[in-house]
């Protein structure tokens, strides 16, 4: 089904240049609609539609990138020549018409209802064999049958081998080398696109770039629980202890075949989580925000919030960020305000078992930056660390207070993309 599912990924990406917003979750459930579906052509068009197109003013655009990509093959010239013999009409040089119409016209003899004309009759040319996108689309029904176990050969027809080679050079090397992509196996397919999300600057995230990390978070997760789980949990041994170790090797000769390790901690932290919402900051602290949750049980205790220009607790219901109680979205960032805030309610979050974790771009529209209350927080935390996607060459300019801030947390960290957001956040041990 790889050739199929290659040829469904090139016209999904045919649309989006075309103008139609097509989403990943979109994307997965056309193919689950054509598996339900069929590959009749008819019914897969409708299924498509169904799961691809929501504003009919896309329909025509639809209708033509399917008409293109999906065209019913031209019959060979031996298959022709027969379905002609079986209709009663004339082949391509002529003959008896088996009617019994001394004319020979064509138009004497009824066609069957059962046998359709085609919708553009192509000319015939010196090679019979299908052209380039019926290939296409033969080769990749012919692997779903395959892989359904549904396919039949048809009576006195040539071999799949001999087919596999005439159909070979008609092959665009564009689309086979996509095929072949596809062969490989789904497990390859998603670690390229877990590997190409991770890379992508948050800067250039869009809706589509946005639900795509989502999706890759689960992976993200486990590697970062995994990461925390090292530094964090109680281990069955520390390190090594060379006085005992060293002790024990005189009573075997010398021989350090017995080691001895000191005796491990478990250091139970608090998360503090401050993440900014603003629209230059939305899809970075969201993605952070959905990553900390996933690991939550490697803490005692874990409390997001989300600012603009006010606190707000953050959580998720259904894949959906809930901030209670709302912001407004549109509101001037006050970071100074925030931290005023967090100061009242200071004895009920902060520890000094507390790692304060602050995901901002540092931009305060020109107010009162009030350091001094971010550095009192910190005295009474574990630790202070700073997130930035922002780039650096952005730093200290315009309304940007990162320079102040920078001076008083104990860490600060650029995060640009998702890989080093997962770095980042797996130093707050």
């Amino acid at each position: 089904m790889s050739g199929l599912r290659a040829a469904l990924l090139d016209f999904v990406a045919e649309l989006r240049t075309a103008g139609v917003r097509i989403s990943i979750a979109e994307s997965l459930d056309a193919m689950h609609a054509v598996a339900a579906a069929g590959i009749e052509r008819l019914p897969m068009r409708e299924a498509l539609a169904a799961a691809l197109i929501k504003d009919e003013a896309d329909r025509p655009a639809f209708d033509e990138l399917f008409a293109r990509r999906f065209a019913p093959p031209q019959p060979h010239a031996g298959e022709r020549r027969g379905r002609e013999r079986r209709s009663g009409t004339f082949g391509a040089a002529g003959g008896p018409n088996p009617s019994g119409s001394a004319s020979g016209d064509k138009t004497s003899t009824p066609k069957p209802e059962n046998e359709t004309e085609p919708a553009i009759r192509q000319p015939r040319t010196a090679d019979p064999r299908p052209k380039t996108s019926h290939g296409r689309v033969a080769k990749g029904i012919a692997a779903m049958e395959q892989d359904s176990g549904q396919a039949a050969k048809p009576a006195g027809g040539p071999s799949d081998h001999d087919s596999a080679r005439a159909d070979e050079s008609h092959i665009d090397p564009q689309y086979d080398g996509a095929a072949r992509t596809g062969a490989i196996g789904s497990e390859s397919a998603r670690a390229a696109a877990l590997r190409a999300i991770e890379q992508t600057p948050f800067s250039l995230y869009s809706d589509l770039e946005y639900e795509t990390a989502r999706a890759a978070l689960t992976i993200l997760s486990r590697r970062f629980r995994v990461r925390l789980a090292r530094r964090l949990k109680l281990a069955g041994a520390g390190r090594i202890d060379l006085r005992r170790t060293l002790r024990a090797a005189i009573q075997h000769g010398g021989a350090l075949g017995d080691l001895r390790f000191r005796t491990r901690r478990p250091r139970h932290l608090e998360l503090l989580i401050l993440a900014d919402i603003s629209g230059s900051m939305k899809y970075a602290s969201t993605l952070m925000l959905e990553l900390a949750a996933g690991a939550a049980g490697a803490f005692r205790r874990v409390r997001s919030f989300v600012y603009i220009d006010r606190l707000a607790e953050a959580g998720f219901e259904r894949g959906r960020l809930v901030m209670t109680p709302p912001l407004d979205l549109y509101a001037r960032s006050d970071f100074g305000r925030v931290l005023a805030e967090l100061k009242a309610r200071r004895a009920e979050l902060i520890s000094r078992a507390t790692v304060i974790v602050i995901m901002g771009d540092g931009r305060n529209n020109r107010r009162p930056a009030r350091t001094d209350l971010l550095r009192e927080l910190g005295r009474n935390a574990r630790a202070m660390l700073w997130l930035i996607p922002e780039a650096p060459e952005r730093w200290n300019t315009g309304d940007s207070a990162i320079g102040q801030y920078a001076k008083v947390v104990d860490t600060l960290l650029l995060v640009r993309n998702l890989r080093e957001m997962t770095v980042g956040l797996s130093r707050i041990a």
